[in-house]
């Protein structure tokens, strides 16, 4: 008898199996017609959270877009003809494909989906490969997109048809980490199968978690587990030497200091004991740079040819101890800076993990093709580092940090830096983002281009933007992308290089690309239906109403001159623009505009207390009869550093020189320099004039004592007005202007009544 029932058994599960009377002829599985399904979902008693989530997520969704209810039950239960079979459980192991999937191969995160005979099978990881195999299965094969927390595409069907499948997939980059403020949702992080999402309140346990660091050990952790309160006084020598002296401030560790590496080793265990559920914990560099220069560390250094010998050595020596109590764990160290290049014969341990961060690189072009000399050192130092490691993490930059909101060309390279990664050793991303803010420049784009990529390094780039934005801007998807384009064009036709610093007098923002931008976005406005897309195309024309405001209020044009009566007022469609920007960012939840500070209300103030209203006084020409001057200024050049500009009253010149105009000579090549240019200007007609001074680093312009162009400070190319109402005659002017590498460029403009904007010319110039 129970020989009889066993054989009668087999033969049911091998013809259901074979798909008699319940395959189609071409070997697809008819999972739903007109919102009814014979199909169930099988997970087992014991399955992990991620797994239930798994099932849950997939009767849901595939409630959906069919309208069919498809139950989720326990492997106890009989086995029948149509199961869409989640996970290693008893269903599975008695299709014997238990033995046939290679589950150790999977880890965690992989996964495989087969069609067998009338059944579904979704099998991996149990940590998170079964519930990234729903997503697979939901994304790559039926077309659901998830692109922000609150906006997917969910695709509804009458009859859902699922061809034959037979695909493993393993994630080849482990630890994916998109750090942008829409991606710190744990569902829409999951569902993009992404493993971490660093901020509180993102993925939790149904998830499968995260990939967990020890608390608040993230990153330039010297300071956290050597703090200088506790131990400088009186053990000076555990900190840097940095020219001559032991450093308490802004230092770094003395790395080859015995004492130092068993107090970082203790420390480093006793993180582990406390947070088990911790993977990683960072021993890495303090924020800056300052590193030892002891005789020990020193010579190590220089031996090795790189400042990062000392500090991998000590993190080799900490991570071979943690090694003997905590096997499954992982240290990393940062390759950032001045530790960014690969020693000569120092080699990470295996449990041991390279943080290499692109912080210097130009972020416009792909690193490898780039011809900047910043990306070329990091495409060798990543090089290096794939010689001599398997485990290389990257930390890499996708945002401005200086301006959330200033348009960054920088989603073109994406594809480009993943692949390259992917191809030397790298094994985790971490795409520092817009992350203390939401609604950034483009952020839900990037964050979505980011998961695709980082999930799967060959996805198509093109695919990924169209597809983002079809989605969620609807009819303006058309001009948002000419916007995208004509902004990535100009970087590449002009060769632009963009640092992680990115203001809002970057080259590509030209008065050109600026008005095109803003008549794609009113394009943009007025293909929209709904109160919820345009409101969504509002928020992401922030970025370059931003742009827009900032040049405007720059270079003098939000102000209204009225040369009679010697008055400034507030031009109006300035007065709209600064409102509207203000209204939207604020409905849109906009934190703050920069990495750590300025809100919007901040922002608004800003502008009302430089954008305002007001008559000036009109100067006197000076007494000096034209007859005593002649043609030109004089010059005076001093060398030195500095962080602004100097007291040039309290310096000596190294040279001095007369000049036809306000322009540096050819022959400066030094990069720290200051320049006083001296004399008087002409002005034919009583008025206000503005004066502009574009300079690479801080420059003023004066008329008599009077600043009327602040443009100091050590920054990269930005142009700056300001208003003068003079009498018609000879005015005195200074300008000065000083570099501190940041290239040397100087232009001095000017316009005002019967004159346009120009470079201040030779003949209204004396001396």
């Amino acid at each position: 008898m129970k020989i009889s029932v066993r054989f009668l058994f087999v033969i049911i599960i091998i013809n259901y199996i074979g798909g008699c009377g319940f395959m189609q002829p071409d070997q697809s599985l008819k999972i739903t017609r007109r919102g009814r399904s014979r199909y169930r979902i099988v997970i087992a008693d014991n399955a992990s959270p991620s797994t239930r989530h798994g099932a849950r997520e997939l009767s849901m969704f595939l409630r959906k877009m069919t309208g069919a209810d498809l139950p989720v039950v326990s492997d106890s239960s009989p086995m029948t003809p149509f199961e869409i079979i989640l996970g290693d459980n008893a269903h599975l192991r008695k299709l014997d494909l238990d033995t046939d999937i290679d589950f150790d191969n999977l880890g965690d995160e992989g996964y495989v989906i087969r069609t067998k005979g009338t059944l579904l099978v979704i099998a991996g990881g149990e940590l998170r490969g079964n519930m990234y195999g729903v997503y697979g299965l939901l994304e790559d094969h039926l077309g659901c997109r998830w692109f922000t927390p609150e906006i997917s595409s969910i695709p509804e069907r009458d009859r859902l048809v699922i061809p034959h499948i037979d695909e493993t997939v393993i994630p080849v980059i482990a630890y994916r980490e998109p750090y942008v403020w829409e991606a710190f949702d744990g569902d829409w992080a999951a569902r993009n199968r992404m493993n971490r999402n660093s901020k509180s309140g993102g993925l939790k346990l149904r998830h499968g978690g995260k990939v967990e660091w020890v608390p608040e050990m993230f990153v330039h952790t010297f300071e956290k587990l050597v703090p200088p309160d506790e131990y400088f006084d009186e053990h000076p020598e555990y900190f840097s030497l940095v020219d001559g002296r032991r450093r308490k401030n802004r230092s770094q560790l003395c790395c080859t200091n015995e004492e130092v590496i068993g107090i970082i080793t203790e420390g480093v265990l006793d993180a582990f004991r406390e947070n088990p559920q911790a993977y990683v914990l960072s021993v890495s560099q303090n924020d800056w740079d300052n590193h030892c220069e002891c005789k020990k560390c020193r010579e190590l250094a220089e031996s090795e040819g790189s400042q990062m010998a000392p500090v991998l050595q000590m993190v080799n020596r900490v991570a071979e101890a943690a090694d003997k109590k905590f096997p499954d764990k992982v240290i990393s160290t940062l390759a950032y800076q001045w530790t960014r290049r690969a020693p000569k014969t120092i080699r990470p341990r295996k449990n041991v993990v390279v943080r290499l961060c692109t912080i210097e690189c130009c972020f416009s072009h792909p690193l490898e093709t780039c011809d900047s000399p910043e990306n070329r050192d990091f495409v060798r130092d990543l090089r290096e580092w794939a010689q001599i490691t398997s485990r290389i993490w990257i930390w890499n930059y996708v945002t401005s940090f200086a301006q959330y909101l200033v348009p960054f060309p920088n989603l073109r390279v994406r594809d480009d830096n993943i692949r390259l990664f992917v191809r030397n050793n790298v094994t985790a991303v971490f795409q520092q983002d817009v992350y203390t803010t939401p609604n950034g420049e483009l952020s839900g784009l990037s964050g979505y281009l980011n998961a695709k990529l980082m999930w799967n390094p060959d996805y198509d780039e093109d695919t990924a933007i169209d597809e983002f934005l079809a989605g969620v801007y609807g009819k303006a998807a058309q001009p948002i992308r000419a916007y995208i384009d004509m902004l990535h064009d100009k970087v590449a036709a002009v060769n632009i290089h963009m640092g992680v610093w990115q203001g809002t007098d970057a080259e590509y923002l030209t008065d050109d690309i600026l008005d095109s931008a803003d008549s794609l976005w009113n394009e943009a406005e007025a293909a929209v239906d709904t109160y919820g897309e345009r409101m969504r195309v509002r928020t992401a024309r922030l970025s370059s109403d931003y742009a827009i405001i900032a040049r405007d209020k720059n270079r003098g044009d939000a102000l209204l001159i009225d040369n009679e009566n010697l008055k400034l007022t507030v031009n109006p469609q300035f007065t709209a623009r600064v409102n509207r920007f203000c209204n939207i960012a604020q409905q849109a939840g906009i934190v703050r505009l920069r990495e750590y500070d300025l809100t919007v209300n901040e922002f608004r103030e800003k502008l009302k207390q430089t954008v305002k209203p007001r008559t000036l006084n009109l100067k006197k020409p000076a007494k000096r009869k034209m007859n005593k001057t002649v043609p030109g200024l004089t010059c005076r050049y001093y060398e030195g550093s500095w962080r602004k500009l100097p007291l040039f009253s309290n310096l000596k010149h190294k040279k001095k020189w007369t000049t036809e105009r306000i322009e540096l000579p050819d022959d400066l090549n030094g990069e720290q320099f200051a320049i006083i240019f001296g004399g008087y200007i002409t002005v034919p007609s009583d008025g206000v004039y503005t004066f502009y001074t574009r300079s690479a680093s801080g420059s003023k312009l004066l008329i008599g004592s009077t600043v009327v162009v602040n443009n100091d400070g050590n920054h990269s190319v930005h142009e700056r007005s300001g208003y003068c109402a003079l009498k018609a005659g000879m005015h005195p002017i200074t300008v000065t202007y000083y570099t501190r590498g940041k290239g040397t460029e100087l232009e001095v403009f000017y316009k005002g009544p019967g004159i346009v904007k120009q470079i201040i010319p030779g003949k209204v110039l004396f001396r």
